[in-house]
């Protein structure tokens, strides 16, 4: 090899490194290229057997804590659901428009413990949404005589990852196209003692929440999977 096309090979090489370069770094927001999300029109207050429970108290944030969560999420939703036997679930949607490293949706697992809440159990677990499965994560947690177990999942761009290792390739699919996703995390929890009881009740209400939700909106909170 001469050293013409050593040099030809070299300057290949480096374009090829700018061009990645550039496409690790996105600036374009997929959510600009999307309806505006307004969680209290999206949601709805009734559906199939539950119906919003106004004035319920929400959970006390610390002020530091209070001050990440509006850096990391654009919009955010808290309503306490209860059916005809009185039956109460907890749904708190947060939305972020920004899925970059740093400004990531903070798991249930992280905000509980900070919140003063044993995590006493943890599990991956997958939800049947409109007859498709989704991946979600149970985790039981207890504050004092307060059992609360949750079920929640999120969603980068229309994907609901499995793991961390999928959610890092998602990520870094968008980032190859120069776009940076957008992301829901959706938890559902009750007051409980009666585990099973607790989530197999949670995934009977996700079911019927997705159900409520329009179609064309259902991608966003579910992943593409969840469209009928």
């Amino acid at each position: 090899m001469n050293l013409r096309t050593k040099q030809w090979i070299l300057l290949a090489l480096m374009l090829l490194s700018a061009s990645l370069g550039a496409a690790l770094k996105p600036t374009i927001f997929i959510a600009d290229e999307l309806p505006a999300v307004d969680l209290q029109t999206m949601v709805p207050k009734a559906f199939g057997e539950w119906q919003e429970l106004p004035g319920t108290l929400t959970q006390v944030i610390n002020p530091q804590q209070q001050e990440t969560l509006e850096k990391i999420y654009s919009e955010t939703l808290s309503r306490t659901y209860v059916n005809a036997q009185g039956y109460r679930v907890m749904l708190s949607i947060a939305y972020g428009k920004n899925q970059n490293k740093g400004l990531e949706l903070h798991s249930p697992e992280v905000c509980y413990p900070a919140q003063g809440f044993t995590l006493n159990d943890r599990h991956s677990a997958t939800l049947n949404i409109l007859g498709k499965t989704i991946a979600a994560t149970q985790i039981e947690t207890s504050l004092g005589q307060r059992f609360e177990p949750v079920t929640f999942w999120t969603t980068i761009g229309t994907t609901v990852p499995a793991t961390t290792v999928q959610k890092r390739l998602v990520e870094m699919r968008y980032a190859l196209t120069g776009r940076i996703p957008d992301g829901f995390l959706v938890r559902v929890s009750s007051i409980d003692k009666a585990t099973p009881n607790a989530y197999a009740v949670q995934a009977r209400f996700s079911n019927d929440l997705m159900q409520a939700i329009a179609p064309h909106n259902r991608p966003r909170f579910a992943g593409d999977f969840a469209m009928p």
